[in-house]
């Protein structure tokens, strides 16, 4: 009897664990990238009342006498099929159709790693060795990721994504030092900048009302000559405009002669100094830079009026030379805005189209404009002048036996002694060690998808049923067993 009690109870611990399983297979029903588990039992151990024995004296063999004495966990498996997929839209939500695992990691040695720091850039690679040697690596199929506030791609617990990065070019010191010297002097032409523009709108201002005086005197001139002076009105009206207009005329000579010239002078040579310098950032970056045109404006050529002969078309000409000033300032802006624009540029680090060829961290600058990533993992931008950069390639993981990794919270696996592994020879981790999406064998990355669990419910209902009366059988040979026992006890009576 104690037997069929023992063998019970045992078998009340194993339905307890596959319960659990069950359990936790139906808490991540929604948990993207999640793997089911299964359990399955297997015989304990069998005690032999007697062996086996073959055909002797006439008589044929006899089989053994053995009684099982319960059961145990045999395995307890993680199912890696696939899982349905999801749309979102969202560019970093990559799923893999297929076999294979993002790399993640955090970085274990810092000195080995060129990423970005608050002083200086890096170039993002690991350096020498193995990718393992320098980050602690792990493996997930959950593909929801974000970008940190330097643009690398990170998964939501904050570990790199890890691939082969984009060629990025760091800025030397002799360029910063060239951008820095490019950038005083356009913060120096600048200042003087707004104080022309705010000058050449006071010219605009005087002349316009200069030539809006002398309209208005001509014509209280006219209706005053038209009757010969003899209404005092109109003759008063007509002396009234003629010192208005002397006044303007007045006050725009002394701030064009005394000031504004002068000004203009002044302007031109800030630009050419400006020139100047823009020459030597050209020299020392390679940039293309558009200068200034030489002057940026041009001297007045026409004839100064003067108040008792001003000429309406002597003062329309001013005006239109003040307006023409501004529409100078307005455009030669525009290239001022460019060589600052270069200059501040030559700082940060640049792109190309091309992989650099070595492990690392995948960056999306955070100046880009847009980006994308591929099927074949291929992460690209648009930088902010509109070009095409590539910021890296997404590599996969894959394993021998990609059943044998280890569980070890949020969504993450290791390798294991089972697993196998992507070092074949035993000198780390190396690129070419690992796989480019939708080759040899890998998944392929569905950008805008999510791949969901592969837990199914009708299934897991189905598993804690026949656990639950499997459960209830063991205790029903429990309670027997007991009374079966309480009968021997009761015999003596």
């Amino acid at each position: 009897m104690l037997r069929s009690m023992y063998s019970s109870i045992g078998a009340l611990r194993n339905f307890q664990t596959k319960l659990d399983v069950i359990g936790n297979n139906i808490a991540n029903v929604n948990t993207y990238g999640f793997k089911k588990g299964r359990a399955t039992f297997q015989e304990m151990m069998v005690q032999q009342l007697s062996g086996a024995s073959g055909p002797a004296a006439g008589k044929g063999g006899i089989n053994a006498k053995q009684i099982g004495l319960g059961s145990m966990i045999s395995t307890i498996d993680s199912i890696q099929t696939q899982g349905s997929l999801q749309t979102t839209a969202r560019p970093l939500d990559l799923a893999l159709s297929g076999d294979g695992y993002f790399a993640v990691a955090s970085i274990a040695d810092v000195t080995r790693v060129n990423v970005d720091s608050n002083t200086e850039y890096g170039d993002n690679r690991i350096l020498g060795g193995g990718i393992d040697n320098a980050v602690a690596m792990n493996y997930t199929r959950a593909g929801n990721f974000y970008m940190d506030n330097n643009g690398y791609i990170v998964n939501s617990n904050g570990m790199y994504l890890i691939g082969e990065t984009g060629e990025k070019t760091i800025p030397t010191d002799a360029i910063v030092n060239a951008s820095n010297a490019a950038l005083n002097s356009a913060e120096n032409f600048f200042g003087q900048y707004q104080d022309f523009r705010t000058d050449t709108t006071k010219f605009l201002k005087l002349a316009s009302a200069y030539l809006e005086a002398e309209r208005t005197y001509q014509d209280a001139k006219k209706a005053s000559d038209a009757l010969e002076g003899a209404d005092p009105q109109l003759f008063a009206a007509m002396e009234a405009a003629e010192t208005a207009r002397n006044n303007a005329a007045n006050q725009f000579n002394s701030y064009f002669s005394t000031t504004y010239n002068n000004q203009i002078e002044n302007f031109i040579v800030s630009g050419r100094l400006l020139n100047e310098d823009i020459n030597t950032f050209i020299e020392d970056t390679g940039e293309v830079v558009y200068q200034l045109v030489d002057p940026i404006v041009q001297q007045y050529s026409g004839t100064l009026p003067v108040p008792a002969g001003a000429k309406e078309n002597e003062l329309s000409d001013l005006v239109y030379y003040a307006q023409s000033i501004k529409e100078s300032l307005d455009t030669e802006y525009k290239s001022f805005e460019n060589f600052v624009a270069k200059a501040e540029m030559v700082q940060m680090p640049s792109w190309s189209d091309s992989l650099s060829g070595g492990p690392g961290l995948i960056q999306i600058p955070p100046n880009a404009r847009s980006f994308s990533i591929s099927g074949d993992g291929k992460v690209s931008f648009i930088d902010q002048f509109g070009q095409l950069k590539v910021a890296g390639q997404v590599m996969l993981a894959k394993f021998p036996n990609a059943s044998g990794l280890e569980r070890i919270g949020e969504n993450l696996f290791q390798q294991s002694n089972n697993s196998g592994t992507m070092d074949k020879n035993g000198d780390g981790i190396q690129l070419a060690e690992m796989f480019r999406p939708g080759a040899d064998g890998a998944a392929a990355i569905i950008s805008g998808t999510l791949e969901m669990s592969n837990v199914d419910l009708s299934e897991e209902f189905t598993e804690m049923i026949t656990a639950q009366r499997g459960f209830q059988a063991n205790t029903r040979i429990i309670t027997t067993s007991d009374e079966i026992l309480q009968e021997l006890v009761n015999l003596k009576r």
